[in-house]
């Protein structure tokens, strides 16, 4: 049996002091070039302070065209490398690792954002307006999420998760509804989940074996796919492509709904999977000191703090403080997250895409 206390070691050799990892967190505060602002800043420093073992940034776009949200963190010029490393060097301060989450939008990237350039995905989308990517622009994007993992690690940081959810641009490759290609990126599952194998094995070789590399999936019991995306995680768990999968889930209770495996819960179809040197982190409704211990009761070796952590930054050093302790249910006043020192623009991101706030 597994504790929140309990150190845990990456395959990359790095430790992760306890059970807590803060989740990658949306929040619109990033200057308009991409660089990290003082908020930024300020927000990690909160969290570095409150007990984490590994800090993620929030989303970071590898392209220019693949901006999904205002005031997003952007990891595809040398500009980007002086926040980055900041934000790097605190959370080494306070002793957990860092890590950057790279992203592209893809169809779910944002017009008013990118300028004149067309939405991109892996085929052609009437529901977005998204063109599909030419060969070349597949493999140059293969190649910006590397150069991003690079400059990551001349950031200092250890190293990167990959956003493979959400219908962003990774997830939308390894979808056989949206990636409808006929080329060797798309077709059978071996073909969809091609371009993050290479992508994966392009950052290997660029950062080497002690930059840790992880993969963020989201897990839906509703989805008809679910049993391949089951059979994709268990080759990359096999094969050891990654350090470590970020799964999130709705909630631990969530059962599957349709197909193979109706009734099951969903976060046990993965956990009980056979994982090698790979660690298997759960993102979800985590608001307490027993909903973090029942995830690794659930067979999750690490748990990936999201809405708790919107909630109180410190929320790793309350809960191991007190079993008993669980955070107030949003929707929470605005003053609330004022006081707490959130931004103006992280709290009207919380209010008008979250429902984290009171209505006024």
């Amino acid at each position: 049996m597994s504790f929140l206390t309990d150190p845990l070691t990456l395959a990359t050799g790095s430790v992760l002091e306890n059970r807590f990892a803060l989740a990658p967190l949306t929040n619109q505060q990033s200057n308009d070039d991409g660089t990290a602002s003082e908020h930024d800043l300020h927000w990690f420093g909160q969290l570095a302070a409150g007990g984490y073992s590994m800090l993620t940034t929030a989303a970071a776009n590898v392209q220019s065209n693949g901006k999904s949200f205002a005031g997003q963190l952007g990891i595809y010029d040398d500009r980007h490398i002086a926040g980055l490393s900041a934000m790097a060097e605190i959370a080494h301060r306070h002793g957990a690792l860092a890590s950057v989450q790279l992203h592209h939008g893809g169809a779910f990237a944002r017009h008013d954002l990118i300028g004149s350039g067309a939405l991109v995905g892996p085929s052609d989308d009437e529901s977005t307006g998204a063109r599909a990517l030419t060969l070349p622009e597949v493999e140059q994007l293969r190649d910006d999420f590397v150069t991003a993992a690079a400059c990551a690690q001349r950031a200092d940081f250890d190293g990167i998760e990959l956003h493979g959810a959400f219908g962003f641009i990774l997830s939308a490759f390894l979808s056989p509804e949206t990636n409808r290609r006929t080329d060797h990126y798309g077709g059978n599952p071996d073909g969809r989940s091609r371009l993050l194998r290479e992508i994966i094995e392009g950052i290997r070789a660029s950062c080497g074996s002690g930059f840790h590399i992880g993969l963020r999936l989201a897990l839906s019991g509703q989805d008809p796919h679910l049993p391949e995306l089951r059979d994709m995680v268990a080759v990359f768990l096999e094969r050891g492509l990654v350090d470590y999968l970020d799964l999130v889930v709705r909630s631990l209770d969530t059962r599957v709904e349709v197909g193979l495996h109706t009734g099951e819960l969903l976060v046990d179809l993965f956990t009980d999977l056979p994982r090698g040197t790979t660690l298997v982190g759960v993102s979800g409704d985590v608001m307490s000191a027993a909903g973090a211990q029942r995830a690794l009761d659930h067979g999750s070796d690490f748990v990936f703090v999201a809405s708790g952590a919107v909630v109180h930054h410190d929320f790793p050093q309350r809960a191991l403080a007190d079993q008993a302790y669980e955070t107030p249910r949003p929707p929470l006043p605005a003053s609330f997250f004022r006081d707490q020192g959130r931004s103006p623009a992280f709290v009207d991101y919380l209010e008008e895409s979250l429902g984290f706030v009171e209505a006024r």
